[in-house]
């Protein structure tokens, strides 16, 4: 994520990685910023990596590996976060949800269902193994290492997300998938990465303007706390630490 990030202006090429950490300066933490702001991340993704760095700096601090971060000029923050936009967008009809797996592929249609019927985020759906499903007790496991969070939960399985995962349990040949094949994966269980082309077009043939693949998430959350689920379980479901987290999330 930020060792292979080339420092604009430095020749022969130094990346970001092979700079001593006690290096690291504050230029080049919003070089890396603006580059990713360019590439299209949102504020929330690049919040979420600066927030890692900066809990990396203060660690070595802690351990003596560092004497200083470049996330402060004294005692003052030199470096402030980017304002986050809460999400809001719910599907606006009620047959529209209908009309979007109806024109996505089976691929696709799948990843839909999973995130509606757990709330995870896109990364987890795509990157969840067999091994963390168990169809016999209905519950899937986000795994730690896996998690916006770094933190285990687990999930149900939902009758509806059951039938699916049924149909994608078997490899090519008919046989049970191996326990390290993504669930979401292709037709061997390698990991996709991305379905943003899909999703792209999917809501295109539906004219769905502006509603990003996350958003499922978001309508996922609030639809089980208008089911009448506590928001302390929601808030599990979601992965957040605090229920000030789940409260602004769901608005």
């Amino acid at each position: 994520l930020f060792n292979d990030f080339v420092l604009p202006g430095t020749n022969p090429p130094v990346m970001f990685g092979d700079k001593p950490v006690g290096g690291v300066a504050l230029g080049d933490i919003e070089a890396w910023r603006e580059a990713r702001r360019k590439i299209g991340r949102s504020p929330v993704t690049i919040n979420h990596d600066l927030k890692l760095l900066r809990k990396m700096f203060n660690w070595g601090i802690r351990k003596g590996y560092v004497e200083r971060t470049p996330f402060k000029i004294g005692t003052e923050p030199a470096i402030l976060l980017d304002r986050e936009t809460p999400r809001n967008k719910r599907f606006e009809a009620e047959d529209l949800e209908q009309k979007l797996t109806d024109a996505a592929g089976p691929h696709l249609r799948a990843v839909i269902v999973a995130m509606l019927e757990t709330a995870c985020r896109p990364g987890e759906i795509l990157s969840l193994q067999w091994r963390d499903v168990s169809l016999d007790r209905s519950e899937l496991v986000i795994q730690a290492d896996k998690a916006k969070t770094r933190t285990a939960r687990i999930i149900p399985i939902s009758s509806r997300l059951k039938a699916v995962l049924e149909i994608r349990k078997p490899d090519p040949a008919g046989e049970p998938s191996g326990p390290e094949a993504c669930v979401f994966g292709d037709s061997i269980g390698r990991r996709i990465k991305s379905v943003q082309t899909a999703w792209r077009n999917a809501c295109a043939a539906v004219g769905l303007v502006g509603f990003q693949l996350r958003d499922l998430r978001h309508e996922a959350g609030s639809r089980f706390e208008e089911a009448g689920i506590p928001i302390t379980y929601v808030s599990k479901l979601l992965g957040h630490t605090n229920l000030t987290t789940t409260s602004r999330y769901l608005n």
